[in-house]
Order: structure tokens, then sequence, then C-alpha cells
């Protein structure tokens, strides 16, 4: 049973409504005393507006104790707002009964204290909602914007944060409560102890209470949330238990917000004077990072996630792309077709699988001493030491990038050939002199050390930072030309495009120049969408993929025929968010098309497919992805922080090192 409402009591003019817990320490006289006018030492927490929230200092507490006050104070509305009023309650009264039953729920809310009423002749005059101050508090706007405008945002900072803000919403609905303005900057949020956060929900004036609130009643309740839409889809999914949500929740909370987007949009014609003085105080504020230029990283899947769903990204890309891929395949078509030809009638000598094989570690300081004994294990068990590539990451900054170029070191002295991953961020694409600056260092400390430099890294997935080839590529290939004069006996290769899209690889090159001197094409060549290497993807199987892209790199103007395969793998099932085919966030919804393997079948994959592609003729090397990772690695890398173990491609790898 719910706790009985308090009962209105009278002061003068005034009407008084107290919490159950504060009814001894608030009698209406000392309310109306106290609140009947704000006092001087009222401290506004807000820029007051149509409404004003003041802090206060008041001896309500036990004994004449002061205690911290918010005071929300509405203004004047109209004659036929009061009317509705006095049917169902004033905005003060709305959002006092609606914190009360939060508060009885234990659902996170500013303690409710007293509501205050004053009217005459039917006409609301004053109306005051009192509320313990909260110090120290945040809301989900601000925490959310601080995120994405990191120097590098974290993806699991960001889970975290949805994850605590999607419980507690759901919290408040099942506690029968429906916010009905449900912004961001109406979810507060304290520190929560031991980290995190802990949800606070304000302004709660326009709720209303339900007995138990439908699924379209919660996604109309959920529309005004402001989240870029993959991590909407993410908060949908984590509200509903780890459940992708129903089709009513769906459809309701995709008109709602298609309804509410229309209004928002009509906001400068409705309040013209009251949008123009909003746009002149929030000129030259800095604004949070959105559409292209929001750029998430995730270090469990050791690649950037896209903040939006393809619907959306696909608004973003520049249509100039697909013009590229058309005018390559008119204008290049025909002599790539022969150049197929060619590879195919002509393969070049296999690679000894020995010889051609590589690995990938990740530069990670807090895991390097320990890839470096597993590489030394692998090293023992293969009878040599394999080529290894380094990822050198823009995003890691200055510092990151000189640790990689000593670990590069480190690993040259060690006896191991070494490759240069160049990989951008969105960043380095909007702020070339970065970039510069990061391929230059790479050039001064790694002269003589590198073997390799492989440059880019998927341009053809957006995710990568780049969504313009004609404006944003020419400003990355730029600065590789003092590369190539500072490291004259290194190898470049270009452009890094990822899976089988010979589309986009060909537009793609459209922008690699021809003067620097590069000795072939990277491409990381994924087909574990496809299953076993052996099948084919539009007539193409690994064998004939290695081939095209070899008759790629021969009809490449400044380019040699070589062909690297910069990584390869498969995702491991049952590994969770450290996967990259279920980052960020993983449903309880069974998977379609899921390329996931046991360990077992990636160990057989790659076996199979390492001997293919270097045994095919047309690739001089291939780096596989990587040493150790939990959602791919030939070792496990367990999230508890338990021991490392070998997976069964580790020793499968070893034998590859060997001959076998």
């Amino acid at each position: 049973m719910r706790a009985a409402e308090p009962e209105w009591r009278t002061a003068g003019a005034w009407r008084i409504l107290v919490a159950g817990a504060w009814t001894a320490a608030v009698p209406p006289e000392r309310a109306v005393r106290d609140l009947g006018a704000l006092p001087e030492g009222a401290e506004a927490i807000v820029p007051p507006g149509r409404h004003r929230v003041d802090r206060v200092r008041l001896a309500w507490g036990p004994g004449g104790k002061e205690i911290d006050a918010a005071v929300k104070t509405y203004g004047r509305q109209s004659g036929w707002r009061d009317a509705i009023a006095r049917r169902k309650g004033t905005k003060a009264a709305r959002a006092f009964a609606t914190a009360c039953r939060l508060a009885a729920a234990g659902i996170g809310t500013p303690e409710p204290i007293a509501v205050m009423e004053r009217w005459e002749g039917g006409r609301l005059l004053e109306s005051r909602f009192v509320s313990r101050f909260v110090p120290g508090l945040s809301d989900f706007r601000v925490e959310l914007n601080r995120l994405f405008s990191a120097e590098t945002p974290r993806c699991a900072d960001i889970m975290s944060l949805l994850e605590t803000v999607a419980a507690a919403v759901r919290g408040m609905h099942d506690a029968g409560v429906l916010h009905r303005d449900l912004g961001n900057q109406n979810i507060g949020l304290l520190p929560a102890e031991g980290g995190g956060w802990r949800a606070v929900f304000l302004d709660l004036n326009r709720a209303v209470r339900v007995e138990e609130a439908s699924e379209a009643a919660r996604g109309r309740d959920m529309s005004r949330l402001d989240i870029p839409s993959d991590f909407r889809r993410c908060f949908f999914a984590m509200y509903h238990g780890g459940w992708n949500p129903p089709k009513a929740f769906r459809d309701a909370e995709r008109k709602a917000r298609a309804a509410f987007d229309r209004h928002t949009r009509l906001r400068p014609w409705r309040h013209p004077i009251r949008e123009a003085r909003i746009r002149r105080a929030e000129a030259g504020m800095a604004r949070p990072p959105s559409g292209r230029e929001l750029w998430v990283w995730d270090d469990r899947s050791a690649q950037p996630v896209p903040a939006y769903t393809s619907k959306d990204r696909r608004r973003f890309i520049a249509p100039g792309n697909v013009w590229d891929a058309v005018a390559a395949g008119v204008s290049g078509g025909a002599a790539l077709r022969r150049a197929l030809r060619e590879a195919e009638a002509s393969p070049g000598p296999a690679v000894p699988v020995p010889e051609g094989l590589g690995i990938s570690l990740e530069p990670d300081v807090a895991t390097w001493a320990e890839q470096r004994r597993w590489l030394a294990r692998l090293s023992e068990e293969g009878g040599r030491k394999p080529p290894v590539q380094l990822r050198l990451y823009h995003h890691a900054g200055e510092a990151g990038w000189r640790r990689t170029c000593a670990a590069a070191r480190e690993l040259r002295e060690a006896g191991h050939p070494v490759a240069l991953a160049l990989v951008q961020s969105r960043r380095a694409v909007r702020d070339p002199a970065s970039w510069a600056a990061m391929v230059r260092l790479a050039g001064e400390e790694l002269a003589g050390v590198a073997e390799a430099f492989h440059a880019l890294h998927a341009p053809n997935r957006t995710k990568w930072g780049v969504w313009d080839y004609r404006r944003e590529l020419p400003g990355l290939f730029g600065p590789l030309r003092e590369l190539r004069e500072r490291c004259p006996e290194a190898r470049i290769y270009a452009p890094g495009c990822i899976d089988f899209e010979p589309h986009s690889l060909a537009a793609v090159l459209r922008h690699v120049p021809g003067d620097i001197g590069f000795a072939g094409l990277s491409h990381a060549l994924y087909v574990d969408r496809r299953g076993a290497p052996e099948n084919r993807q539009g007539g193409f199987d690994t064998v004939r993929k290695c081939a095209l892209l070899r008759a790629f790199s021969g009809c490449q103007p400044g380019m040699g025929g070589e062909v690297v395969l910069t990584e390869a793998n498969w995702p491991l099932a049952e590994t969770g968010v450290w996967s990259p085919v279920t980052s960020p966030y993983e449903t309880l919804d069974p998977r379609k098309n899921d390329p996931s393997v046991t360990e077992e079948v990636y160990a057989d994959y790659m076996r199979r497919y390492v001997r293919l592609a270097l045994g095919s003729g047309h690739v001089r090397r291939l780096y596989w992805w990587r040493l150790a990772a939990h959602g791919f690695g030939l070792v496990d890398v367990p999230p508890d922080g338990g021991p490392w173990r070998a997976r069964p491609a580790f020793g499968v790898f070893a034998g590859l090192l060997r001959g076998e």
C-alpha cells in the first residue's frame, strides 16, 4: 500500500503541503514566514528565467538546525492554465506529489519537503516547491557531453554511464511515474561511492503517476533523450534488461521522437525573441562533437565504434565517394579485369609460410611485458622470430607515439623484423598538422628500424574517421612524402582498406598520390562473415581475392605490384563486447548471421587461410591480428584479470612458423 497523501493546510492567503517527515518541523506559519517572500540570502542556482531556482538556508531541521534547501518558484501563467491547475494541481504540487512517490519507491530525486501556493480570485499568484539542495549535482547532458568531448572518448566510460541512467529510468517507470519531459538535463547525476554515478530525477512538474506504464508509454517518455542513435539503441536494450525493446515501445518512441524533432525545429518561429536571446548567449560556446566529428574509441575490441546507426551514418557520407567508385569502374574497369586475368594466369612464386607470416602486437604499456613473454614463447615454439606489426595510433598522442616507437626499437633489437601501421583518427583528418607530426616522429625515430610502414587503416570505414575521400585523403597521404625521404630503405604500403569491397578500394585509390613510390598495396582482408576461407563472395574465394588485390596494385600508378595483408582473424564466440562483432553492447537476443566461431574452428580457419593467402603467389606477407586479445587473439586475455591462456590457435601458429 502507498503511504497516505499529506493534507493541505492554510496560513493566511497561502496553502501549504508538507511531506510527512517534515510535518512537525514545518508548520504553515513558519513556511509562510520563511518563504512567503524569498529571503535576501537566497542564492540563484540557475540563471533566473521564466522560473527561478534558489538555494536557501532554512532552520527546519531537528532542533532548529539549518538545512540546505532548493526552492523553485514558478512564474505567473495565463488564466486558462490557472483554470487547469485548479483541477489537476499546480506545477509545484505535481512536482511535489511525484517526488514523494519516487522517494517512497527509493528512486533518486531531491528529497521533497513542501509546496506553497497563493491564489486570489481564481488566479495563481505564487507557487513554490521546496526540496533538499543536492550539492555536487551534475546531469546526464553535462557528463555525456564531457565524455564525448574528451581528447579520446572511451567507449567503456560512455557505456557505463548509459547503463546507470537506463537502470534508473527503468526504476522510475516501474514505480509508476512517467516524466514527460525526460531530457538529458533533467536526469541529475551524483558521484556514487566506489565510482560511477547515481541518477537523480529533476523537474517533475510535467510527470504523471500511473498504476502500470505500458511499453508504448515508456517509449514515448524516452523520446526526448538526446543520445547518438547507435548508443540510443544500446540504451534501450539496457533499459529492457539486455533485450531489444518490443515493437510497441519502438513504434511509440519513434513517432514521439519525430514529433518532438518537428516541435524543436519550429521553436524559432514560435518564440523568435527568446530563441534569438539564447543563440546570442550561446555564441562562441564550445559544443560537443556530433555527426562526423564524434569519434569514440573502444579499448576492449581495439577499434572505434560507430556512434550512429547505419541509416544516420549514410546522411554524413560525402556523395562524392559514390561517384569516385563509379568513375573508377568506368575509367579503369577494363584494365583491372585484364590485370586480374594476368595475375591468375601467372601467379608469382608462393611465399614460404614461415617467411611470410607475421603477428601483430598491441603497444599497450600495461600489458607490454606480458606480450613480450608470450612473443618469446611463440618464437621459441615456432623456431624463428616472426615479423611483428605495431599500430601507431594517432589518438594515443605524442606520449603514446613515443612508447610505440620505443617498443618497435625493442623488438628490432630482439631480432624481429618490424612494421608500423599508421592509424588515423578523426582528429587526424580534421587537424592534418597533428597527423603530419606523428608521421614525422615515426620517420625520425624509426629510420633504419622499421622495414615497412602501412599507411592508413580502413579508410573505407567511416568509423575510422574518413567520410569524404576527395577532401580528406590528400591531407593524410601528404606527410608520407617526408617519410619516404627520411626512411628510403623502408617499404611503404597503402591505402589499408578493409574487407572485400573492390568498389570502395577503387574509389580510395583514385586519391593515392603516384609520386611517393609505394612498394605496393596494403589491405586488411577479413573473410569472417563468409565462414571458411574457401567460401566465395561474389565469385571470389580467398585466393582470387588476393589476385584481385595484386591486380589493383599493378594497375595503380606509382605503386609496385606487391600486396601485404595487414590483418585477418575470426571473432571468437562468447567473448561479449571484447569481440569486434558484438562491441559495444551485446544483447540477449538470438544473433543472426553471426560470424563468431569456437577456438577450435578459429585455429583451423587460420591455418587454412594462411596457407591459401601465402601460397597464392599474390601476397608478400600476412600479419595476423593479433597475439593477445580476449575477443580475437591467439592468447586469451581474460577480462577479470586472470592469467593469460594459450588458445589452440597459438600452437597452430607456432606450427606454421615451423613450416608444418
